[in-house]
């Protein structure tokens, strides 16, 4: 079986209490508060409708865009305005999966366009998008794959030194992979696996990859700032039947029991598509998510020896904790 990944760049417009212009990237809506409306949700990966959480307070955590390839030029120049207009709509269709205060975590049933976002949800009070002249701005001057809030601007960016010493190769080596070696999970296709990233790391992979495509490499804000980059991998078995585990949720831990939890301040999804030599696919979904080293370093003061974890959830299930033991910190250089 062959595995594909493909980073999640989805267009929506905004909505909810504030009017504002259409954003250009859907992952800006991950990591925001809404207050559900009383369209119907449900258990994730299932047709379950949830209809009791209609007026509550929820996150975005997650979203999973539909399967619909975009048609050529030629076919849509021969269709009426309002038949293109169905189309793109569906073609920009995602689905989206919510976390409530209680913990629970329900989906929009199936990927819905644009034109029904408002039906879902809307912004709860405060909570507000960049609006479309900043956004398209931004997308002119360097690729953004992650939406920022408001409270990691500041002081949390590497200096032009740090950022110029890590484009040249310095810390390449900053990151490490832990794979979970349960009997189970080693029998599949894919282990289940998290590989983390210190800011220099990310700096020196991205500058290597663009000399090599002779393309110049300027950093966007994002990638400056000091954080912690989890990507997490579930379970694959070794045939399509076995099916294959999408990731929808990566905390930090002080210890197994949760006494201190600390959440992504942003977190992507990353759709993974196997498939067989007879053509047949499963369709999962790994995470990329980013933490500040600052709420990283306050977790690992309050774990036991300074060995703190990464809990890795599927929905509401907890599928594996991993231990960031004490080499794994050196490795990452992570003081």
């Amino acid at each position: 079986m062959k595995k594909i990944i493909v980073a999640l760049a989805l267009t929506v417009p905004v909505f909810g209490q504030e009017q504002q212009g259409p954003i250009q990237d859907a992952t800006l809506l991950i990591g925001k508060q809404v207050i559900v409306q009383r369209a119907p949700l449900c258990q994730p990966g299932t047709y379950t409708v949830v209809l009791t959480y209609a007026g509550k307070q929820a996150k975005v955590i997650s979203l999973k865009p539909s399967k619909i390839a975009p048609l050529s030029q030629t076919i849509l120049d021969r269709l009426t305005p309002e038949a293109r207009a169905m189309i793109e709509n569906a073609r920009k269709a995602t689905t989206i999966l919510f976390q409530f205060e209680d913990g629970t975590q329900l989906d929009t049933c199936a990927p819905i366009g644009p034109d029904k976002l408002s039906d879902y949800f809307e912004l709860a009070p405060g909570q507000t998008i960049a609006s479309a002249d900043a956004t398209a701005a931004v997308s002119t001057t360097a690729p953004q794959p992650f939406a920022v809030p408001n409270k990691t601007q500041g002081g949390n960016l590497l200096s032009d030194d740090d950022v110029q010493l890590a484009a040249a190769g310095r810390g390449r080596d900053h990151w490490v992979e832990i794979e979970d070696m349960g009997l189970m999970a080693a029998q599949g296709h894919q282990v289940p696996s998290i590989t983390l990233y210190m800011p220099e790391a990310v700096l020196a992979i991205q500058s290597e990859s663009a000399k090599k495509q002779f393309i110049q490499y300027r950093p966007a804000e994002e990638e400056r700032r000091r954080s912690l980059m989890v990507v997490a991998h579930g379970y694959a078995g070794k045939t399509i039947s076995e099916g294959c585990t999408s990731i929808t949720r990566v905390v930090l831990l002080s210890d197994p029991s949760g006494r201190i939890v600390q959440e992504a301040y942003l977190s992507e999804p990353l759709a993974e598509t196997w498939r067989n030599s007879f053509g047949a696919t499963n369709e999962c979904q790994a995470l990329r998510a980013k933490f500040l080293l600052d709420d990283v370093r306050k977790v690992k003061a309050a774990a036991p020896n300074g060995e703190f974890f990464v809990a890795v959830f599927s929905g509401s299930i907890n599928t594996k904790m991993y231990k960031i033991k004490k080499k794994h910190q050196s490795k990452l250089s992570l003081e």
